[in-house]
């Protein structure tokens, strides 16, 4: 067989599979969710102060190294924080919805919304403090790479909250233990 017929045939053998890896991708779906789940030794009330507020957050969950840039109210609907990191892109944080003690709605737009998440976090007091229930969603609509990733988002992005749900109990938990 001549050399070049081989290489018409290896290329093209490439490129029916990667047209076949992009067509599953297009197909999958770009909707996710992820939901945790955590028992913290704190009163709703604490746990509620570092979420009512867009700057508390980084005192939980991962921040960015290209640090973040603080908009609207310090705390309640509006408060927000807006990035432009290397590495993530633009974008937002902005609480939504606040109903003290009990749930804080946001939302995050990434790249002008071409990726955005909304969130929710509910607290609920228990007989040794609170259980705190976070949940995610979000949609990258119908990019065929952003497809794979969709379906393993409960597991990647469940790992994220689950480090930021072990800092925040940490963090309110020592705060509830030097109170006065």
């Amino acid at each position: 067989m001549h050399p070049y017929k081989i290489i018409g045939l290896v290329l093209g053998a490439i490129a029916v599979l990667f047209g076949g890896f992009m067509l599953v991708g297009v197909l999958l779906p770009g909707g996710w969710q992820a939901e945790r789940t955590a028992e913290i030794a704190a009163p709703p009330e604490v746990l509620f102060s570092y979420m009512n507020g867009a700057g508390r957050w980084e005192e939980w969950t991962p921040t960015l190294e290209s640090g973040s840039v603080p908009f609207g109210p310090a705390e309640g609907v509006g408060s927000g924080r807006r990035w432009n990191d290397p590495t993530y892109g633009t974008g937002e944080f902005v609480i939504t919805s606040s109903e003290a003690p009990r749930e804080v709605d946001y939302e995050v737009r990434v790249e002008d919304g071409t990726i955005r998440i909304i969130g929710r976090v509910e607290l609920e007091p228990t007989t040794s403090g609170t259980r705190m229930t976070w949940r995610e969603e979000g949609d990258f609509g119908w990019n065929p790479i952003l497809g794979y990733m969709a379906a393993r988002m409960d597991e990647l992005q469940g790992a994220q909250m689950d480090a930021s749900l072990a800092s925040l109990r940490q963090v309110a938990e020592d705060a509830v233990r030097s109170r006065p």
